[in-house]
């Protein structure tokens, strides 16, 4: 039986960079679009070779904004892969979607390729929220893309929301997710929103502009998150995404449980063979790889930050991203990678944190209890063995 194997598509695209994004992504032309897409087939297709001894179980078409691209250019990176990689015959094919650039032909375009999934980014139901936080559509937009989704057959289909942003009331996010709910998607994804460096909301945030919610009133709505889905019939599987029986994103789930996966495009992420890199950040670095003529050269102008990972490394890894998930992670599991007892290596922080009711045992498994999850940022770094 073959391995399996996770594939992540970068496309950087957006029509326009929202106030908290600090992805990689940005504005280009019809011709900078369509050389990228020439160059990322031709990325997909040499990586194949090394591929060989293992199944692709899943696909994530990620960015930016790939619903940008036309239905050709998806069903082309889909059938590339479909063409020279090993593809499960229930692979889960991913694809983000934004309000206001989908339409119903390229939603039969991603039909006819065989996308089975698709994510959208909604962020909120409040139409003023929407323009606060930068984005270039409207409730009514998601409203259409969500009915034209459902008419064309998706039943599988993820909405991104954010909360704890600028100016957000528990009235306004009690409003989001009852309306969000009312159409009972298979799976939502609630992302409490981080002020990063280099985006617009840092520099308003620095210069004494930017009014937050209190901690009480980011408390009371994750508090509030916490008993609606529940009560909906939602299972929270990781801090920021609840899924309805037997709809949990299979591309996430291996990443949190270290499953390989390869990403393609342009400052795409991989973990393969033991090996952690990113793929350039520079399009005209990009564009100019000569994939025909693969060498250790063009492997280098591609791959940055290469680095194989230490025993102890993947055992951060191992815990770090374990216990994100709310099963927690398995000693035998433990037992079975490395060789040695999850007690014997973090017994100390085991016992600190099950002490103060942070994380509980379930059987052979540790999870974070609810206040552990709230307290998440304290806990995890503790499990570092390589400060």
């Amino acid at each position: 039986m073959k391995a399996e194997l996770e594939l992540y598509i970068h496309i950087p695209f957006c029509e326009k960079k929202c106030n908290y994004c600090d992805f990689l992504s940005f504005r280009a032309g019809n011709d900078v679009q369509e050389a990228y897409i020439a160059q990322l087939i031709k990325e997909l297709t040499i990586m194949a070779a090394g591929c060989g001894n293992y199944s692709v179980s899943s696909v994530f078409v990620g960015g930016g904004t790939p619903s940008l691209l036309t239905g050709e250019s998806i069903a082309l990176i889909i059938g590339t892969i479909r063409k020279y990689y090993d593809l499960a015959e229930d692979a889960e094919i991913t694809v983000e979607c934004n309000p206001g650039s989908i339409i119903r032909h390229k939603l039969a375009a991603y039909k006819k390729a065989g996308v089975n999934r698709l994510s959208i980014g909604l962020q909120s139901a409040d139409n003023a929220e929407l323009k606060m936080l930068g984005r270039v559509h409207s409730f009514e937009e998601f409203l259409k893309t969500f009915q034209a989704a459902k008419m064309e057959g998706f039943e599988n289909i993820n909405i991104d929301l954010i909360n704890c942003f600028p100016m957000q009331s528990m009235k306004t996010w009690r409003k989001t997710l009852k309306n969000v709910l009312m159409f009972k998607p298979e799976h939502v994804s609630v992302y409490n929103l981080i002020i990063e460096p280099g985006t617009p909301f840092y520099e308003m945030q620095q210069g004494g502009f930017l009014m937050m919610p209190s901690e009480d009133e980011q408390a009371e709505m994750d508090e509030f998150t916490r008993t609606y889905m529940k009560h909906a019939g939602y299972e929270r599987y990781e801090f920021s995404n609840w899924a309805k029986p037997g709809y949990k994103c299979r591309h996430n789930v291996g990443y949190w449980t270290g499953v390989p996966y390869i990403g393609f495009g342009l400052g795409a992420s991989s973990y393969y063979n033991g090996f952690r890199w990113k793929n350039t950040p520079d399009m005209e670095e990009y564009l100019g790889i000569g994939f025909e003529k693969w060498s250790d050269d063009e492997s280098g102008k591609l791959r940055k930050e290469l680095k194989k990972l230490s025993r102890e490394e993947k055992m951060e890894e191992f815990m770090y991203l374990g216990l994100r998930c709310t099963e927690g992670i398995s000693s035998m599991n433990f037992l079975g990678k490395f060789g040695v007892y999850l007690e014997t290596v973090y017994g100390e922080q085991l016992g600190k944190y099950m002490g103060l009711g942070l994380i509980e045992q379930r059987g052979d498994r540790y999870a974070l209890t609810e206040r552990g999850i709230d307290l998440s940022n304290v806990v995890l770094s503790d499990f570092l063995l390589t400060k």
